[in-house]
């Protein structure tokens, strides 16, 4: 099964959110839902923070009133100075106490976040159709599960809480200004809409670069991803330097968002916010200096208000600063939740299980299909396969062999025509029913991570196995002896197709955990690993998709026989490409073009001029001429 990946550039991305725009606020609104689960330590959090902004704003009243009260009029009094002094002390400790428990309690629930987050992600990717992948690269869903949850867990760590504390310190302030001098407070208030204009402005002008810099990003995990599976070929096709231009032209595009974004960031950020800052103090001066030709003004007001007026401005400064992460997060939850609102998850998983017969026939009926719109793969097809029978389905490359094991597996759906199991239509049976009837093994099977039991036995009940030993202290009795059922039934597995031969050879045995992908395993040995986690499940139907296509005589002839050994009373289906595996079929479909233009038995179809005759006859020849060869290679060698 092929995955046809594509290049997001910036502008279908646009052109995209354009068809199908998602407003900011229900965005964030939708983000902060996951912080349900986890209220009451943001709440502890929020309270934290609340009293660390509530001492620190304290601090300059004190201050004032030390300078107005006590130094500027020379009056003092030893006990207020040093218990005024010994406030402040306590409200900079309270501010530091208080400021540290609010900020691991954020960090820790961001955490919690950020992992149900990606937990949810990876639940809901495991749930996708076949035919979804083919649409999404490897690299951009990697990227999804892993850089935009971490996008997420930046603005739960420092943008959420930068937000809350300055509104928290902007009201502080306010309030305390006001009581100094309500005109002055008046005055003040018109600074908000000019500070927020300038960050609007920046959201405006940097999101179309950010979400470049997101695409580029994806674009590049995809291409590593790709290029490190194909390495391989790559290398044996001379393209490093076409892969490396590729790459780098993807870099250079991903650099020159970069360059934008921190022109623009140096641009209206710290240095705009600066400058209004320096001119509003330099006001704040002049209308004391004002004042003062006809009144008196307090030394300690006069430091007050210019502390407040810069710790005014620090809330817009920060801010200022989480633009950047906001934008990043903006950006990472449109992907995610573009992700989680795919509705092409496989939906009749809770259905009831439906009863069928207990000949577990398969029917195909007028089956049409193709991967592409217009564009069939199977036309027409119809053919039955008896229940307790072997059938076999051969034809060249692209005649839509293995197109029948992925409608059976429910990898892809049927645009026309039914599939009937057990007299039962094949989309009404739930998704556990249909896992347990079949036991799937590809021509290139895949080795997970883990020891050879855990390979072999992927069943539900071992899920919670993997990892641990039946010796281990932390699991309980049952899980104990749930542990070793487990085991044993992988165990028998690989006894049954004679995998166990070479798995006692292995260090560890059983618990010997292969290494890359079973790189280190042979390709025969890889396929009776996926023969024994087959049948440890014990399916009613066998589906082989080419499963001795690339593996050598001595190996095929031992996955033969494990064959046999799994066949007894089981419906087995298997796409063959070679012949002399299948001779003994009951039933083999000879496939052509998306039909199927023929069906008997071997020696029925071998006295038939058509194109299975064709196909035996020239794999007949092809193995003679390679026995000849290595025949005369072997008399070389012994000449010599």
């Amino acid at each position: 099964m092929s995955k046809r990946q594509t290049s997001e550039t910036p502008q279908d991305k646009n052109k995209t959110e354009k068809q199908q725009p998602v407003k900011d606020n229900a965005l964030y609104r939708r983000l902060l839902t996951f912080s349900l689960p986890h209220k009451a330590r943001f709440g502890f959090a929020f309270l934290m923070l609340a009293l660390a902004v509530s001492a620190e704003m304290a601090i300059p009243w004190l201050a004032k009133i030390v300078l107005d009260e006590v130094i500027v009029p020379l009056q003092f009094e030893w006990q207020q100075l040093i218990t005024l002094i010994g406030l402040m002390m306590l409200f900079y400790v309270f501010a530091a106490v208080f400021g540290y428990l609010q900020a691991v309690t954020f960090k820790h629930s961001a955490l919690l976040v950020v992992k149900d987050v990606r937990e949810q992600l990876f639940r809901h990717v495991l749930n996708f159709p076949i035919a979804t992948f083919d649409k999404l690269s490897t690299g951009k869903l990697v990227s999804y599960i892993t850089n935009d949850t971490e996008s997420l867990r930046n603005m739960y760590v420092s943008t959420i809480p930068t937000v809350i504390q300055g509104a928290l310190r902007i009201t502080a302030i306010f309030i305390a200004i006001a009581l100094l001098d309500w005109r002055l407070m008046l005055l003040s208030l018109v600074l908000i809409p000019i500070l927020l204009m300038t960050m609007h402005l920046y959201r405006k002008i940097s999101m179309s670069v950010f979400d470049g810099i997101r695409v580029q990003v994806s674009n590049i995990n995809g291409q590593i991803n790709e290029s490190l599976q194909g390495m391989a070929l790559i290398q044996a096709f001379r393209q490093e330097k076409a892969f490396q231009t590729k790459f780098e032209k993807d870099n250079q595009s991903w650099f020159n968002f970069r360059a934008k974004s921190v022109a623009i960031d140096s641009l209206m950020l710290l240095p705009l916010t600066r400058l209004i800052s320096t001119l509003t103090a330099a006001g704040i001066v002049a209308w004391f200096a004002g004042a003062s030709m006809s009144t008196v003004v307090e030394i300690g007001t006069l430091y007050a208000f210019l502390n407040y007026i810069e710790r005014f401005f620090d809330p817009f400064r920060q801010l200022s600063m989480e633009l950047h992460k906001l934008q990043v997060a903006t950006v990472s939850s449109k992907r995610i939740f573009e992700l989680l609102d795919d509705d092409s998850e496989i939906h009749n998983q809770s259905m009831p299980e439906v009863k069928i017969n207990d000949s577990n026939d398969i029917e195909f009926r007028n089956v049409t299909m193709g991967y592409e719109v217009d564009k069939p793969v199977l036309k027409d097809v119809s053919f039955t396969a008896k229940g307790g029978e072997f059938t076999a389905i051969v034809g060249h490359t692209g005649s839509g062999k293995s197109s029948v094991i992925n409608l059976l597996m429910r990898f892809y759906q049927q645009q026309q025509g039914d599939i009937l199991i057990g007299g039962q239509p094949l989309n009404k049976l739930p998704e556990s029913q249909l896992r347990k009837l079949f036991g799937l093994v590809s021509q290139d099977p895949t080795i997970f991570s883990g020891s050879i039991v855990d390979n072999i036995d992927l069943s539900h009940d071992a899920a919670f196995s993997h990892g641990y030993t039946s010796d281990d202290s932390t699991l309980n009795d049952n899980d104990n002896k749930a542990l070793k059922a487990s085991r044993d039934k992988a165990i028998q597995a690989a006894e049954m197709v004679k995998a166990d031969r070479f798995i006692h050879r292995l260090p560890d045995g059983f618990d010997h955990q292969p290494s890359n992908g079973g790189a280190t395993l042979s390709v025969g040995e890889r396929q009776l690993l996926a023969l024994a986690r087959a049948i440890s499940h014990d399916p009613k139907i066998f589906l082989l998709d080419e499963a001795t296509a690339n593996i050598d005589s001595e190996s095929e002839e031992t996955v033969k026989q494990a064959l046999e050994n799994i066949q007894d009373g089981r419906t087995v289906i298997t796409v063959a490409h070679r012949l002399s595996t299948i001779q003994n079929a009951d039933q083999i479909l000879v496939m052509n073009s998306g039909k199927v233009i023929q069906s008997g038995t071997h020696q029925a179809l071998i006295e038939q001029d058509g194109d299975y005759r064709d196909l035996y006859l020239a794999q007949k020849a092809q193995e003679e001429n390679e026995h000849q060869n290595s025949t005369l290679g072997l008399t070389a060698v012994s000449a010599a």
